[in-house]
């Protein structure tokens, strides 16, 4: 993902300012406390928070509105990387990995009682089986303004979700197109992708793919019907910047 805020000059704002791995994480984090983690997301696995460095937050309409039900990344960061149509198979028999990466979106679950950034994974199996699987996921990608108000509330991703259904990538011109910004995590939606095969340094769609399997893994959940409710609701960053001079 670095490589990918370079080519944009959109760099992570830690690594703009010259800050490298150690500045924040820990060396108990590195090298372990002899205690085995089953993931960097179990509660106790990391000690690295926002808030040990940026203790004091400014009294925005952001803040003051969502308060502790919102995490740092779920506006912070930028984006994420994901892999899609990685094969199961190849990495089992070749041990190679081979997986089509997506950047340009992020999305929202919920984790340790707060909505925060998340990934998404698709994978393809033997018999062409498919999964999609959602997770917490923090990228170095950075950003000091937050997302605005209305690239999460009331956005088309939003209205096609409370449908039921969104396609995350499709086909246009014979090449993959995903969607972009911010997309929530819901349970019972259907979320629409591309799969596509590996073979002999080439991928090709695979015409009739079976039914994903959904998995929510890293400690993650899906958003609730009443948080999904309140992303219905347009929400103006203009608005909000005025009642925030006026208090």
């Amino acid at each position: 993902i670095m490589k990918i805020d370079k080519e944009l000059n959109t760099p992570d704002v830690h690594f703009a300012k010259g800050m490298s791995c150690m500045d924040c994480h820990t060396a108990r984090e590195i090298h372990g406390d002899g205690v085995e983690y089953k993931s960097m997301k179990e509660q106790g696995a990391m000690d690295v928070k926002c808030e040990q460095c940026h203790g004091s937050l400014p009294k925005s309409a952001s803040h003051k509105i969502h308060g502790n039900r919102l995490d740092c990344k779920a506006c912070h960061v930028r984006h994420v990387v994901s892999c899609n149509s990685c094969h199961i198979e190849t990495m089992l028999k070749e041990k190679k990995r081979v997986s089509l990466p997506v950047s340009g979106w992020k999305f929202l679950m919920n984790y340790n009682g707060r909505v925060t950034s998340a990934n998404m994974q698709s994978f393809v199996a033997p018999e062409n089986k498919t999964f999609l699987i959602f997770a917490p996921q923090f990228s170095h990608s950075v950003k000091k303004e937050g997302t605005k108000c209305e690239e999460c509330h009331a956005t088309k991703t939003v209205e096609q979700i409370l449908k039921g259904s969104i396609d995350l990538s499709w086909l246009e011109g014979g090449k993959e197109q995903h969607i972009k910004g911010v997309i929530p995590v819901v349970s019972g939606v259907q979320y629409d992708c591309v799969y596509q095969n590996f073979k002999n340094g080439t991928w090709t769609p695979i015409s009739n793919p079976a039914t994903p399997k959904v998995q929510y893994v890293g400690y993650g959940s899906p958003l609730t019907a009443e948080q999904l409710k309140r992303l219905e609701k347009p929400q103006k960053s203009e608005r909000r910047n005025v009642q925030q001079r006026n208090n």
